[in-house]
């Protein structure tokens, strides 16, 4: 599915129960030539009133992460897992038939956007992004090649907001990105040397989401 067709199919999308929880669709936003591509779990309740991901506390500390790193969001493609709000105070994470209903969207648009690093924030979109099970704590900020691409698990947002430590460690990821941004694609799906990590203690990495 090319991407005009998917952003159309999925702006008025039905096929899970959380049409039933949405305002709106969230799809996605920024550039199609876009270097990096980050993806959190679903939209929240800020997302959903604008329509557009990133929003609120957690979208103005990822503008000062970005900042920190000489990059604005409008170099950057941000979308999340599942196009819509999950529903609950606070909302809760996508089930799997909602992960798989939003699947094609989301290849549609790394297709497009064709990006250098894919930033996958948070647990969820961690396991999805690169295939692999170990939990995000382990391989945070490891760059693990996938179809070209550097896939980088950091923390989400929104554990980041409320944990200092953690939003430390996101600090430290981030600081990371402009060498995978202007290092050449990789070849390889060995692990990129982010963190120091023995030879004997990787696993192969297994396929992503695409």
């Amino acid at each position: 599915m090319d991407f005009a067709r998917a952003q159309k199919e999925a702006l008025g999308c039905t096929k899970c129960a959380l049409r039933r929880s949405r305002t709106q669709v969230v799809f996605g936003d920024g550039p199609l030539n876009a270097r990096l591509f980050a993806v959190a779990e679903a939209p929240g309740f800020n997302e959903d009133r604008e329509g557009r991901p990133f929003q609120g506390a957690s979208g103005m500390l990822f503008d000062r992460l970005l900042e920190s790193i000489g990059l604005d969001r409008g170099e950057v493609y941000l979308t999340t897992l599942v196009k819509c709000l999950p529903p609950g105070s606070p909302p809760r994470g996508p089930k799997p038939a909602e992960l798989g209903s939003c699947r094609e969207y989301l290849m549609s648009q790394v297709s497009a956007v064709d990006p250098k690093v894919i930033l996958a924030l948070g647990e969820t979109a961690s396991r999805l992004l690169t295939g692999r099970k170990e939990a995000l704590a382990k391989i945070r900020g490891r760059a693990i090649p996938l179809d070209g691409r550097y896939v980088v698990p950091v923390f989400s947002l929104r554990k980041a907001l409320y944990t200092p430590a953690d939003r430390d460690l996101l600090v430290s990821d981030f600081s990371r990105l402009p060498e995978l941004l202007d290092a050449e694609r990789p070849a390889t799906y060995e692990t990129h040397n982010v963190l120091t990590v023995p030879e004997s203690g990787r696993e192969p990495v297994q396929p992503g989401l695409w």
